[in-house]
């Protein structure tokens, strides 16, 4: 079955096309990058636009879209090389709220969805493999105070956020599914520290550690220790969200490619007559062919009352994306040459994009060896 947009999915698409074609052209991208890799002016273009409430019900300031405007909304933001971390904030930090506590997201997520705050999502830690019930980051009573212990790695839109929405373990071991809670911690809050970095692809991210940060009882969204579910839920839609900005990238970088073996002569002759170039174009169009396979797989995905299957299947279809969007982009670079390798033209930046979806929520090899493990 291969998902066909309808009228309105169509018009959604070509108006995001169309705006970003027009305000976020690959120069605007590489001021954006040298300035830090987030744009405010952008950020909230894309709010007045509507893209942060895409996936969001309308009682939480949305407009009520599902899994497939998302993906052809990220497609879209992938096309042009979009920095700003709209699957970080408006599909993973806002469906884990969504999903932890309606009246809480019924509060928070209109001002995500105007642009007026940014919500990050901070889960993520080292040695998690795979694993999104991995969480070692402790909120434990002490000398009558919660308190909140331990680090989170690799936030995209960190640097930015006003608040963190952070996962922690109030019982069981490490890798158990039943204990986690999650808390509303503001950026400013005592005992957080802070470390800002850029990732290869120039856009924004952070480390987060938490050294004894006083917890009130209002900071916690949800229930105590049952916040799993809601983490699952974000995850499934936010690995769509990141394979379609990934074949959005992927389709840049196959058409720029095949325009210039097109333009570029040698011999008296447009290099796309060699046949060992149009071979191995026609093998980066297979690639990218097989990643919008994925996509139609990881959709359906999401209505499999298996959550355990429904895991198993968005890793492999992320790491096969993963592997084809290397593939692409190495090709990429490849087939231009020395101009593929410099930062004043656009190939680069796409492979460097590339690398940073593979690797985001679990690169190529981490996820074949846990679906494998899954699978066993």
């Amino acid at each position: 079955m291969t998902f066909e947009p309808t009228e309105d999915q169509a018009m959604l698409r070509d108006s995001v096309v169309r705006c970003l074609a027009e305000t976020y052209t690959f120069d605007t991208r590489r001021g954006i990058a040298a300035a830090g890799g987030f744009d405010r002016a952008q950020w909230r273009r894309f709010a007045d636009m509507g893209w942060l409430a895409v996936a969001l019900p309308e009682g939480m300031g949305g407009i009520g879209g599902a899994a497939e405007e998302l993906a052809l909304l990220h497609e879209a933001l992938g096309h042009a090389l979009v920095l700003e971390p709209v699957a970080a904030v408006a599909t993973s930090a806002a469906q884990t709220l969504r999903h932890a506590d309606l009246a809480r997201a019924r509060d928070e997520l209109p001002a995500l969805a105007a642009g007026e705050r940014l919500l990050v999502l901070a889960h993520h830690e080292a040695g998690a493999v795979g694993r999104l019930s991995h969480v070692d980051a402790r909120a434990e009573m002490r000398a009558g105070e919660l308190r909140l212990t331990g680090s989170k790695l690799l936030l995209p839109g960190g640097p930015q956020a006003d608040a963190y929405l952070v996962s922690a373990r109030e019982h069981g071991q490490a890798d158990d599914e039943d204990g986690i809670s999650l808390f509303l911690v503001p950026a400013d809050a005592t005992g957080l520290v802070r470390r800002a970095y850029r990732l290869i692809d120039g856009s924004a991210a952070c480390d987060l550690q938490f050294d004894g940060v006083v917890l009130d009882a209002s900071t916690r969204v949800g229930t105590a220790g049952r916040a799993f579910d809601a983490l699952d839920q974000a995850h499934a839609l936010t690995v769509v969200a990141a394979i379609a900005e990934a074949l959005g990238v992927m389709d840049r970088a196959l058409h720029t490619t095949r325009d210039y073996l097109l333009e570029r002569c040698q011999f008296g002759v447009a290099i796309a007559s060699f046949q060992v170039l149009r071979h191995r174009v026609a093998d980066m169009a297979i690639a990218v062919a097989q990643s919008r396979a994925m996509l139609q797989h990881a959709l359906r995905c999401l209505h499999d009352t298996d959550r355990a299957a429904r895991r198993r299947e968005l890793m492999l279809a992320k790491a096969l994306v993963g592997r084809c969007g290397r593939f692409v982009g190495a090709q990429a670079i490849q087939l231009h040459g020395g101009i593929g390798m410099t930062d004043e033209y656009v190939i680069g930046h796409c492979f460097k994009r590339l690398m940073v979806l593979d690797q985001w929520l679990g690169d190529a090899e981490t996820l074949w060896a846990r679906a494998a493990g899954l699978a066993s």
